[in-house]
């Protein structure tokens, strides 16, 4: 009796531990999503910022006050996207080949 009971305790725990295991992989596949989304977004507003640089530099709209607000708003809005710095950073490059080289590719599905 005792032993059927340490057979089913067993079995459990494998079946749990299994289960943590695929819940965490897929976690870690979530949040590597993400990771990637935050780079290419700060990418973005950084562009967007530096273009809006450059045509407030132009002679035409040198000194506009329009333009002047929409570079304070988006130096603010880069300037809160870098306080995301440890999300998007979180994983090195080693990580990422890890994930992309155990993550089937949906279109090969």
């Amino acid at each position: 009796m005792f032993e059927i009971l340490l057979i089913v305790l067993f079995s459990i725990s494998v079946l749990l531990n299994m289960f943590l295991a695929w819940y965490c992989r897929n976690l870690m596949v979530s949040l590597y999503d993400v990771s990637e989304n935050m780079q290419t977004l700060v990418g973005e507003v950084l562009l967007f910022d530096r273009h809006l640089n450059e045509v407030h530099e132009l002679e035409l709209f040198y000194g506009d006050e329009t333009l002047g607000s929409l570079i304070q708003h988006c130096s603010g809005l880069t300037d809160t996207l870098e306080d995301f710095v440890e999300i998007y950073t979180l994983f090195d490059q080693e990580a990422e080949e890890q994930l992309t080289e155990e993550v089937p590719d949906d279109a090969d599905a």
